[in-house]
C-alpha cells in the first residue's frame, strides 16, 4: 500500500514570504500519519473513543529547503519505533517534482489511559499490529 500523502500546498497555508508557514507543517505531517493509519486498517487501534487514547508527548519538525505556495509534494510519516508505553513516527516531506528533502519529522505519542490520565503500556493487539510496519529490531 502507498504510505505517501501527496498535495499541492494551497494559498491559506504560506506566510508573508511566500513560504509553508513553520506551524503548519505540522499539521502536514499529523495528516501524514493519519493517512498511514487508515491506509493500513489500524485506525480502529487508536480510536479517540476507545478505553486508551493517545497524546502527542513530542513534535519535532526540522526544516530542510522552504515549501512555498503551488508546491506538490509528498509526506510520509511512519512508525519508527514502539516502545513500553510510546510509539514514535518519523515523517518526511519532499517535493514532487525534483525529490528533494523539504522537512523531516519526529512525533512521539504515549498511551494514556484516560481515567487515570497516566501513561500505560501498549496493548498486545496494538502492539501486534504495528509491529508490523516497524524497522527490524525498533521495538522495545
Amino acid at each position: 500500500m502507498d504510505d505517501t500523502l501527496q498535495f499541492t500546498v494551497p494559498f491559506r497555508d504560506v506566510d508573508m514570504h511566500g513560504h509553508v508557514h513553520n506551524s503548519v507543517h505540522l499539521a502536514y505531517f499529523e495528516a501524514a500519519v493519519s493517512h498511514f493509519l487508515r491506509t493500513n486498517n489500524l485506525s480502529v487501534h487508536f480510536d479517540p473513543a476507545g478505553p486508551l487514547v493517545w497524546h502527542v508527548r513530542k513534535a519535532e519538525v526540522t526544516f530542510h529547503a522552504p515549501t512555498r505556495y503551488d508546491d506538490a509534494i509528498r509526506l510520509s510519516c511512519v512508525p519508527a519505533y514502539l516502545g513500553r508505553t510510546s510509539l514514535r513516527f518519523d515523517g518526511r516531506m519532499t517535493g514532487v517534482a525534483q525529490g528533494d528533502l523539504r522537512a523531516t519529522a519526529e512525533i512521539l505519542w504515549v498511551c494514556v489511559d484516560p481515567r487515570a490520565g497516566r501513561a500505560v503500556a501498549v496493548r498486545e493487539d496494538v502492539r501486534a499490529a504495528i509491529g508490523a510496519y516497524l524497522p527490524d529490531d525498533q521495538s522495545g
